[in-house]
């Protein structure tokens, strides 16, 4: 899907469902379609973005994921503080794929390369998964819009990855960049590097894990 340049009005963009409509009008994306495609419920979006429900951390990271795979890259902290990373286009996957080998791509085309980049490692490793820093909760070490990845790893590896940065998933179907802790009573808790950041769950106790994947490979933008 091609997407159009446009510029930000942030006059007309004061509250995260005015931001997070923005988003899919630029996209040119029904609800309906959301829903098909990401599970994303169309009553419970309209609901956000008409701001008749209060749009949460866990809401904003899902369609930052959704948004950021129809082609634009856009941060949990501009969904809902309208700060951070706005929402810009990038280059999709499939149309990597579709570029001819011997094109010369420009070298200011830096999420190209990222893509690239990103692909490359995941052909490389088994069990290899990708995910796009959506917020500031790992700062300073990981910046929003950077790429970062891993080798899942499930339950009976997860000794492994005590005490390093994840890719975790959780039972519930929801997913986190954190650090990964263990403490004295045995539960696994998943924290922010920086935990100054506006995040409202700094800490998250007695987290419920399906599979982690602790970060292996990390790609920022050359800038």
């Amino acid at each position: 899907m091609t997407v159009e340049n446009k510029e930000v009005n942030n006059q007309s963009l004061l509250t995260p469902g005015q931001r997070l409509k923005h988003i899919r009008s630029v996209l040119r994306l029904s609800r309906a379609y959301l829903q098909e495609k990401y599970g994303l419920p169309e009553v419970t979006l309209k609901s956000w973005e008409n701001g008749t429900t209060k749009l949460t951390s866990t809401g904003a990271q899902r369609c930052v994921e959704a948004y950021r795979n129809e082609g634009i890259i856009v941060s949990e902290e501009w969904i809902l503080e309208g700060v951070g990373l706005d929402p810009k286009s990038t280059i999709t996957v499939s149309h990597y794929f579709a570029t001819p080998t011997n094109q010369d791509l420009p070298i200011e085309d830096e999420e190209i390369s990222m893509v690239k980049d990103a692909n490359l490692f995941k052909e490389s490793h088994s069990n290899a998964v990708i995910m796009i820093v959506s917020n500031a909760d790992m700062r300073p070490f990981y910046l929003p819009g950077d790429y970062i990845g891993g080798r899942l790893r499930n339950l009976d590896k997860i000794e492994t990855a005590v005490n390093k940065d994840c890719i975790v998933y959780l039972r519930n179907g929801e997913k986190f960049f954190r650090r990964l802790v263990k403490d004295t009573l045995g539960y696994y808790n998943l924290t922010c590097l920086n935990p100054s950041e506006t995040t409202s769950e700094p800490v998250l106790y007695n987290v419920e894990i399906e599979s982690v994947a602790p970060v292996i490979w990390h790609r920022w933008k050359d800038e």
